[in-house]
């Protein structure tokens, strides 16, 4: 049953372009949209996916995705896409209890991925050289409840770092291949490090680090596209929408061994 304090993302239904409303519960609370006020006495104690009725219409009330959270953020800087996250963190095995970093954490949306992931036993340690992105990157964290399995640290991470034995690690900004060295050797032994870079200067520079960091072996280099469709069983149309978003950067993945 939902209580206070719960986050839940209410999403019209009956609807072309169903808008969505993110809520953290409180009693006496009510939102006004364009279905008419959304009461959070009318939520409480209700389930997941169960159907609210409003003046308007319908919404259903469902558990946030990371996709949901992502969509709600302010941002201030270009972003890791949720796909790009995704892959990120299955390419490193991001999961409950484990340890992870990241440096460049602009808006957070990787941030947040890794903490949904890691929750509740888990840790995200978040390096980021601008003070601003980082302000920011917090004040989003916090719409989506998880600010006690992150820390974030106002740091260069080409410099030593104080945190150690990382189960995972990832690079976000324009020269991952100048903290390759400091990365490295902060990582357990089969720990992932991946770095994400959106041109082929880049992809060679961080390659070309890997490979002389004894340290790390270069296992793979990849993009990732995406292509969606709209779809209207009635008149039996399918096409792709040609205006979208088919490419965002490079994914580049290397393991951490012990060279003795």
């Amino acid at each position: 049953m939902l209580k206070e304090g719960d986050i839940v993302l209410i999403t019209e239904i009956s609807s072309r372009h169903p808008k969505s409303w993110l809520l953290s519960l409180a009693k006496d609370t009510e939102l006004s949209t364009h279905l008419g006020k959304i009461f959070h006495n009318q939520i409480i104690g209700k389930k997941y996916g169960e159907v609210i009725i409003l003046t308007k219409g319908k919404a259903i009330i469902m558990k946030p995705s990371p996709r949901d959270y992502l969509r709600q953020f302010k941002l201030k800087t270009q972003i890791l896409y949720e796909d790009d996250c995704a892959i990120a963190c299955s390419l490193a095995g991001v999961g409950s209890s484990m340890k992870v970093g990241e440096a460049g954490t602009g808006s957070g949306a990787l941030t947040m991925f890794l903490a949904y992931n890691v929750q509740p036993s888990g840790h995200v340690f978040s390096y980021e050289i601008n003070e601003d992105h980082l302000a920011n990157a917090q004040k989003n964290l916090a719409k989506t409840g998880m600010t006690d399995v992150v820390t974030f640290k106002l740091q260069d991470i080409r410099l030593p770092i104080e945190e150690c034995e990382f189960d995972a690690f990832f690079l976000d900004f324009s020269s991952p291949y100048e903290a390759i060295d400091t990365v490295a050797i902060v990582l357990r032994g089969g720990g992932h490090l991946v770095c994400f870079v959106p041109n082929w200067g880049q992809v060679e520079k961080t390659v070309a680090q890997i490979r002389k960091c004894p340290y790390l072996i270069h296992r793979e280099t990849f993009e990732i596209t995406r292509r969606n469709f709209i779809v209207n069983p009635n008149n039996h149309i399918m096409r792709p929408v040609f205006r979208d978003l088919v490419y965002s950067g490079i994914l580049i993945h290397a393991i951490r061994i012990n060279p003795d």
